[in-house]
């Protein structure tokens, strides 16, 4: 073999999961150019060492001496290539080779040349997932005779005015982090700081020490310690505190900020006046003060750090910056999930300081198909405030995000989730209680759910929009008619249509009783609303289609089950608990075989139903001057369906007919307890006064809405 343009090094142990990936990555490189594979193996059990049997040129083991350094020295000892790069098992190189090919091709007077390093911290290994990126020089001169330092974060030795080019389009791609088992991390994280600490101890004013401390010791109680140490060091400007200094500064922002420590805004200026062209200044201490501000409701300051942020992102992605800034750590918050944040939140600062047309500039800047669930709840809330607030036409911006947002890309179920995410803020805008509450506002010019009108024939809001902009039963009724999904029509538009004397369910279109369940749920979000139903069908001549009159049904069960019982006045309290009787009457004999509704059988019902067998009893008792007979059959309701005792309680205490029992009744009940005192519970006589029409007359007197006792035994 005739002597290598390029050798490549890399040291191994148990990398199954990852070494073939990488080694394939670097066939492209080989086949391009003269080169040679060097790899040594440092302890594997895991079947590594038989695939690196299949590409290396030079296989060696090298037994473990706890010195990443000494490793790397080997392969590089074994090396003849006139350049030499590394690159480690969890890495793999990007397809575009050409910025390889054009440096080692061509005679240049650099000894060293750095790549991109991209760190993901998500499966998700595409330009929108998380990741950070740093410079890091991973190819040198072989003839320079420069080798590794330090037995952890092993580098070869650099200073500021390193001749070092980077290869441009030059990418390593990393997901080791994403593999790391918390197990691990702590064991990596104990063995590294180990050797750093003596490393620290014999050369403390290092700042390249400094920084790995604070790096590997995320978490531990002396973090804070080696961060005033080395901003201190920053401060006084020891050696290469002009490239370490944002890097150091930038943790320190991330700590103050993660414990609220009072210095985070003293430390954010240090940083700004001293870095201000750095690349973590106006990128990552950029977004990380926009949200410092932003939760200090600063909309003036969040602003400006933002579209610090935004310009800093842009700069990267452009190449505008000094890239040696990367050479000490990695740059993280460039990818377009974390602008995309940024920007959406920005645009609701650019409402909050009365700025609509630098909100809308940015927002039209935003592709859908990019965002995610939140994103895109934030873009809808953005576009309502827009258009609610100010007289700005968002209709076109509107319609191409629903369409961006709705195409599947990446995956159908991402699309799903966007979809998902603008239709649950959008629907906040429904909502009664909401709707109202702009009427008190003096700063909108227009209800914000009237945006969705555009969007008519696009989803269930749009449609809801018309709707509530329309009075006419007939018009409504065909809007209905149009809405092909309505778990997901507001249940305020569906309120509107009822209100104004829709037929529902809408005809031909039956729906199930689960599914009017979830409807009356969803108009239940609105108390108000609701009660105001249940009142209109308690006035009116109940359905004779089963459809409407389980319609109905449901309106009143969603009643009862919200209602706080302990609390409502005592007038709505009657009427929907009047209503639901009024309904059970109607409804139990047109579901239930008449064998069923007799008291040996109701235990086949569903339990407020059972109840409801016995109210509709009870309000007719009542209503037939029988008091007496109103309470003992409501207590034995309570009996069947123990989850209504709040109900029955309120009814005892509100009802009319029970506040003012006669002085007959009042002494009938006192002479009855005073018998009752005298004897044991279990006493033959008690039970038997307790079956006594005298005591059935006056029990809810004596004992409340306990349920009624026979025997000994729960009726």
């Amino acid at each position: 073999m005739s002597k290598p343009l390029l050798s490549i090094g890399i040291i191994f142990k148990n990398e199954i999961r990852c070494l073939e990936r990488c080694l394939k990555s670097l066939q492209p490189l080989r086949d391009a150019l003269p080169c040679e594979l060097v790899m040594a193996d440092t302890g594997a059990t895991d079947g590594s060492r038989e695939i690196a049997e299949k590409y290396a040129d030079i296989l060696f083991d090298f037994p473990w001496i706890n010195d990443f350094s000494a490793a790397r020295n080997s392969v590089m000892d074994r090396c003849s290539g006139t350049w030499y790069m590394t690159i480690d098992c969890d890495e793999w190189v990007d397809s575009n080779i050409e910025g390889y090919i054009k440096f080692l091709t061509t005679d240049k007077e650099f000894d060293f040349a750095s790549v991109i390093i991209r760190n993901y911290n998500t499966p998700q290994l595409d330009a929108d997932g998380g990741y950070s990126d740093f410079l890091a020089v991973r190819l040198l001169r072989l003839s320079s005779g420069v080798r590794y330092e330090g037995a952890i974060h092993e580098h070869w030795p650099y200073q500021g005015d390193l001749h070092t080019m980077l290869i441009r389009d030059a990418i390593f791609h990393h997901d080791g982090y994403v593999y790391q088992k918390k197990g691990d991390q702590k064991e990596k994280q104990e063995r590294n700081m180990a050797l750093l600490r003596e490393q620290l101890e014999r050369e403390p004013n290092d700042l390249i020490i400094l920084t790995q401390c604070i790096e590997s010791g995320s978490g531990l109680p002396e973090q804070e310690d080696y961060l005033r140490r080395a901003m201190a060091g920053v401060e006084e400007k020891w050696s290469q505190w002009e490239l370490f200094g944002p890097v150091i500064y930038r943790y320190a922002l991330r700590y103050a900020v993660g414990k609220n420590l009072p210095e985070a805004e003293q430390w954010l200026q240090t940083a700004e006046d001293m870095f201000p062209n750095s690349i973590f200044v106006r990128v990552e201490i950029a977004y990380l003060a926009f949200g410092f501000y932003w939760n200090k409701d600063d909309y003036a300051k969040s602003i400006y750090w933002g579209e610090k942020y935004i310009q800093g992102v842009d700069d990267y992605h452009a190449g505008k910056f000094n890239r040696a800034d990367l050479l000490a750590s990695s740059l993280y918050k460039t990818e377009a999930r974390s602008q995309l944040s940024v920007a959406s939140v920005l645009a609701s600062g650019y409402l909050h300081e009365k700025e609509p047309e630098k909100c809308l500039r940015l927002m039209e800047t935003f592709n859908g198909r990019k965002l995610d669930a939140k994103q895109a709840g934030d873009c809808a809330r953005n576009l309502c405030n827009l258009h609610s607030h100010f007289q700005v036409d968002t209709a076109p911006l509107l319609l191409r995000l629903w369409k961006e947002l709705s195409e599947p890309v990446p995956t159908q179920a991402q699309a799903d989730q966007r979809r998902a995410g603008f239709l649950q803020v959008g629907a906040e805008m429904f909502e009664g209680v909401f709707i109202r509450s702009e009427e008190t506002e003096t700063d909108v010019v227009r209800h914000a759910y009237t945006a969705f009108l555009p969007m008519a024939d696009e989803c269930e809001l749009g449609i809801a929009a018309q709707m509530l902009g329309t009075e006419d039963a007939s018009a409504l009724e065909v809007l209905l008619g149009k809405v092909k999904e309505l778990e997901k029509l507001p249940g305020h538009a569906l309120a509107h249509a009822l209100r104004y004397g829709v037929r529902f369910p809408v005809q031909n279109r039956p729906l199930t009783i689960e599914r009017m369940d979830i409807l009356a749920g969803g108009i239940a979000q609105d108390r108000d609303e609701l009660y105001g139903l249940v009142r209109q069908a308690g006035e009116k001549k109940l359905p004779d289609g089963i459809q409407e009159l389980g319609w109905v049904r449901g309106l009143c069960m969603a009643a009862l089950k919200m209602c706080p019982w302990k609390e409502i006045d005592g007038e709505t309290g009657l009427m929907l608990s009047r209503a639901f009787a009024r309904v059970e009457r109607a409804y139990l004999p047109v579901c239930y075989a008449s064998e069923i509704l007799n008291r040996e059988n109701l235990f086949l019902l569903p339990p407020l139903h059972r109840f409801g067998f016995y109210c509709a009893q009870a309000f007719d008792a009542l209503d037939g001057g029988y008091a007496a007979g109103y309470v003992r059959l409501l207590r034995e309701g309570l009996a069947v369906c123990e989850g209504v005792k709040d109900m029955v309680e309120f009814l005892i205490n509100n009802t009319p007919e029970l506040k003012n029992p006669s002085e007959e009744l009042r002494s009938m009940a006192e002479q009855i307890r005073a018998v009752l005192s005298k004897f044991s519970p279990q006493d033959p006589a008690v039970q038997a006064l307790k079956q006594s029409e005298a005591y059935q007359k006056v029990a809810y007197l004596i004992e409340g809405i306990a349920p009624p006792v026979t025997g000994g035994q729960m009726q």
